[in-house]
């Protein structure tokens, strides 16, 4: 009888020892499901939860987005941005990036989007989407003014060639020694167009194979020094960088790009930008 009274006092504490175990226990970890959570929501619904959408950017790349004398950030793009901000109901922050690392850094998600004048190519298309386009472009060749040698691609035989690393100024450099014109000996690469014009400006590199907008806005600052040489290398179009997966994010900005182009809004920053020129690749 005493030994039946001993097992049940021990069943009787043990018994409190789970209770109070369970009471004074660590709460239970929800991060895996609040992780899970924000895995399930889209691009878009995060931008909306957090108000903000980073951008990747060259802070150098004169006139879509560069820094003033001030310091801040100025451009073509920063001004579409800014309507985007007002459109969407969400702030923007820009964030400097390498030019020649931008898709990379934009798939590992340091960024959003880019909105930086990038052109759509082949090669940028096989790792990530675009927004429909929004400026009409081209790759063209920066000179000295003096500079009579060169006047079409076939004139870049033998010459000193300077373009942006991972720019379409440097695809288009590609296809050039694809064609045997150049050879990858007389290709430079620079980390930010200033550093070739500087080069171009010193006699360092013959030519510097740039977007024409770019040019011309260097030549807009120094028209006794440089020139675009009139036929271009390639045509070429702007539109914003997305991820392939941001299908719903890719849905918003394309719409509210149509609205920008509808309402005139693009044109207006089109041509404070570009000289006076409508520049806007209206929707087909």
């Amino acid at each position: 009888m005493r030994r039946i009274k001993y097992l049940w006092l021990l069943v009787l504490v043990l018994g409190l020892v789970l209770v109070v175990a369970g009471c004074g226990g660590e709460p239970a970890d929800n991060s895996g499901g609040q992780a899970a959570n924000d895995t399930e929501k889209t691009s878009w619904e995060l931008i909306q939860e957090k108000g903000v959408m980073t951008v990747g950017l060259d802070d150098t790349f004169r006139p879509m987005g560069f820094r003033d004398e001030q310091g801040n950030l100025v451009g073509f793009d920063i001004d579409m941005g800014k309507e985007f901000e007002k459109r969407l109901g969400i702030t923007l922050e820009w964030i400097p990036t390498d030019w020649s690392g931008v898709t990379g850094a934009l798939n590992a998600k340091k960024f959003d989007v880019v909105i930086n004048g990038m052109s759509i190519t082949d090669e940028r298309k096989k790792v990530i989407d675009f927004s429909i386009p929004y400026v009409n472009a081209s790759i063209g060749m920066a000179v000295l003014k003096e500079n009579t040698d060169i006047n079409t691609k076939d004139d870049l035989q033998g010459k000193i060639i300077g373009t942006q690393a991972g720019s379409s100024g440097y695809e288009a450099c590609k296809k050039l020694v694809e064609e045997g014109i150049i050879t990858e000996g007389n290709l430079k690469q620079y980390n930010q167009y200033p550093e070739a014009f500087q080069d171009l400006s010193l006699g360092r590199v013959d030519v510097v194979v740039v977007d024409v907008t770019t040019a011309e806005d260097y030549i807009n600052q120094k028209p006794d020094t440089y020139k675009i040489v009139e036929e271009p290398l390639v045509e070429d179009m702007y539109a914003i960088g997305l991820r392939k997966e941001d299908k719903d994010l890719k849905e918003v900005l394309d719409n509210t790009l149509i609205e920008m182009m509808e309402d005139g809004t693009l044109s207006e920053i089109s041509k404070k930008w570009f000289d006076g020129k409508d520049m806007i690749a209206m929707p087909k």
